[in-house]
């Protein structure tokens, strides 16, 4: 159940409070941090989308002000007083309630199972290249403990998300595929790898030459192979990771 638009509750009054809770504050890190999911956060701040009930209270309870503010703008954001305690810890058990009978059950201990990898704002081109410049942690994605550490003998601590970006490595990684990086993987190799060059990243397929040159190759043969001379590139060049699974959405 939800609430549905009326006249007492503008949608961009809404937004304008929301902006006011996250202040100066990632907005997508500041939703992670409530509890929120992106998809629902996307909904609410790009899209105009008023929250559930279950979600409302969720925000209000996480954030401290009251939930009439919240929707209506009514009363003041936040109330210092005793009763405002009992009311924002009524919320937090109702919110709770309200989530556990949205959500699929989880069995006792299975989150112990899992380690979330940071998923970054950042796309490593398979072409021409994109700016690190604006690195940012959106959120996490889940994979099991089991398969980082026997599969991809890794430590959780090293491992990354980002997303790819072009066609040059079409046919192995397409535009948007979701790719996890191992970050302490960077003696290059034969192999799939993130690297930087200036102030853009790419995926790239590498291969180690004799003399310490580096050739870098694309998949899409409309991209020609170049060779990187790995004592002379200085701070121009560097392997961020190399690549150990990706993601695919289809259609």
């Amino acid at each position: 159940m939800g609430f549905q638009m009326d006249n007492s509750l503008q949608t961009s009054d809404f937004k304008q409070r929301l902006e006011v809770l996250i202040g100066a504050e990632k907005p997508y890190a500041w939703a992670a941090r409530m509890g929120i999911n992106k998809g629902s956060f996307t909904n609410m701040w790009y899209k105009g989308g008023v929250p559930r009930l279950a979600t409302a209270q969720k925000i209000a309870a996480s954030s401290g002000c009251r939930l009439p503010w919240l929707l209506h703008g009514e009363g003041v954001m936040r109330d210092e007083s005793g009763a405002d305690a009992a009311e924002a810890e009524a919320l937090s058990q109702a919110a709770q309630m309200a989530s556990a009978r949205d959500e699929y059950f989880v069995p006792a201990g299975v989150h112990e199972e899992f380690c979330f990898i940071p998923r970054y704002n950042l796309k490593a081109s398979a072409g021409f290249g994109t700016s690190a410049a604006g690195e940012q942690a959106m959120f996490y994605m889940a994979f099991r403990r089991y398969w980082v550490k026997n599969y991809l003998n890794a430590s959780p601590l090293d491992l990354a998300v980002i997303s790819v970006k072009g066609d040059s490595m079409s046919g192995v990684l397409e535009d948007r595929d979701t790719i996890l990086i191992n970050t302490a993987e960077r003696n290059p190799g034969e192999g799939l790898f993130v690297i930087r060059i200036g102030d853009d990243i790419f995926v790239k397929q590498l291969q180690r030459l004799p003399g310490g040159a580096l050739q870098v190759k694309s998949a899409n043969p409309l991209y020609e192979a170049f060779t990187v001379d790995l004592a002379g590139a200085g701070g121009e060049f560097e392997v961020i990771g190399r690549v150990v699974w990706f993601g695919r959405q289809i259609a």
